[in-house]
């Protein structure tokens, strides 16, 4: 049995349980993936362009977060970004969830951690996760929170006028949780509940002083308004997304279980999204890899494809370990870090993007987008629970 999160035992033993992990991990790789090759590349240009989305996309945060899954062409904001109201499918009722809070960003990391390097520890994830046993079940389950750092807010429109942004003279980061029960039928009903534990949090005791002289505005861009919980049913097939593709639950499930085999579907899967004559897509196939591992390592994939990913994006040029980090939910985890350039200006800014990875159970923790040192970072997504569940409004 694992150490519980914040045991004092588990902090110190993690390095040696991801270092007793590597070796038959690494000669598995270096038999099958040739790992010698690892390439060097300029990151400098991975997030210099942003990807133009299709117009039946919405985007949100401002496109810092990709979607993760789609409802007949048009987002379900990321699940957890916002809820969406389809008219009569929705009920009324309201439910209290656990998923608060106790940390707002990532914690330093630890030295001992920042030793190891992040192709190495993505190999010893990709070793526990391949060694999870396949389940399945009706329903796929995520329980997840998400923090927004907020400095704008949208104005309440006059009559016959369209609503305004208004840019803020304070800063503050807003979190809030959402549980979903996602039907891996078509045949059956989903479900998400939206603005759990609803939480604003100022930088400073001069910004909240700020807000107030504003009149206290609520600060729910990135949230689709929703600050008390919500639940939202749709009667309607749910589609995952990798780059610009939809895929249904039934095609995650049948992607493949090998590196190679993998790796080989994305490249094509990629090589699509940029010679699509429409929307081209923009960006570097390791940012393609970055993002699809974003949202598939906390999906309804088998463990085979999940180790799989692991080790597609442990043989991408440039990635680091940030080193060991404490996630939102108090649970140690190693942070591995992708550097490349604001999508904003300043241009030649350094922006960096975090995945927080538990080797010792091969889950994805959280994943953060921070731009420049020191920096709270834009979105934080942690996930405190998934798995297969066979009832609607059961957990795993």
């Amino acid at each position: 049995m694992p150490n519980p999160p914040g045991d004092p035992r588990r902090e110190h033993d993690m390095t040696d349980h991801l270092v007793a992990r590597l070796r038959p991990a690494q000669l598995d790789g270096l038999a099958d993936d040739a790992y010698g090759r690892r390439r060097s590349a300029d990151l400098a240009r991975a997030f210099e362009t942003p990807r133009t989305p299709r117009p039946t996309r919405r985007i949100t945060l401002s496109q810092r977060r990709r979607p993760l899954f789609l409802i007949a062409g048009t987002t379900v904001a990321g699940l957890a970004a916002a809820a969406i109201i389809v008219p009569g499918m929705v009920s009324g009722d309201t439910v209290s969830g656990d998923g608060r809070s106790t940390t707002p960003v990532a914690a330093a990391p630890s030295p001992s951690a920042t030793r190891l390097d992040a192709h190495s520890v993505l190999l010893a994830a990709a070793a526990t996760a391949a060694r999870e046993p396949a389940t399945t079940g009706r329903y796929w389950y995520t329980l997840e929170r998400e923090t927004s750092r907020v400095d704008r807010i949208v104005t309440k429109p006059g009559s016959g006028k369209s609503p305004k942004v208004k840019m803020l003279p304070f800063t503050a980061s807003v979190s809030t949780s959402q549980e979903s029960w996602l039907a891996r039928s078509p045949k059956d009903r989903s479900r998400t509940i939206t603005g759990i534990d609803f939480k604003t949090a100022f930088d400073s005791p001069a910004d909240e002083a700020k807000w107030k002289e504003m009149g206290a505005p609520p600060l729910t861009l990135h949230t689709g308004g929703s600050t008390k919980p919500r639940v939202n049913n749709y009667d309607m097939a749910l589609n995952f997304m990798i780059g610009q593709q939809q895929l249904s639950m039934a095609e995650l499930a049948k992607l493949p279980t090998t590196k190679d085999g993998l790796e080989k579907e994305l490249k094509r899967r990629y090589q699509a999204d940029v010679n699509d004559p429409k929307y081209p897509l923009k960006g570097s196939f390791l940012q393609y890899v970055w993002s699809t591992a974003q949202d598939l390592l906390a999906g309804p994939v088998t463990p085979g494809t999940r180790a799989a990913l692991y080790r597609v994006l442990a043989d991408q040029p440039g990635l680091t370990v940030a080193g060991k980090v404490t996630d939102p939910f108090g649970r140690s985890g190693i942070a591995i870090e992708m550097s490349g350039k604001k999508v904003t200006v300043p241009s030649d800014s350094a922006a960096k993007f975090r995945l927080i990875v538990d080797p010792d159970t091969g889950r994805l923790l959280a994943y953060q987008a921070a731009f420049g040192e020191g920096e709270k970072p834009l979105l934080t997504m942690a996930y405190k629970s998934m798995g297969w569940t066979d009832g609607l409004g059961t957990r795993p």
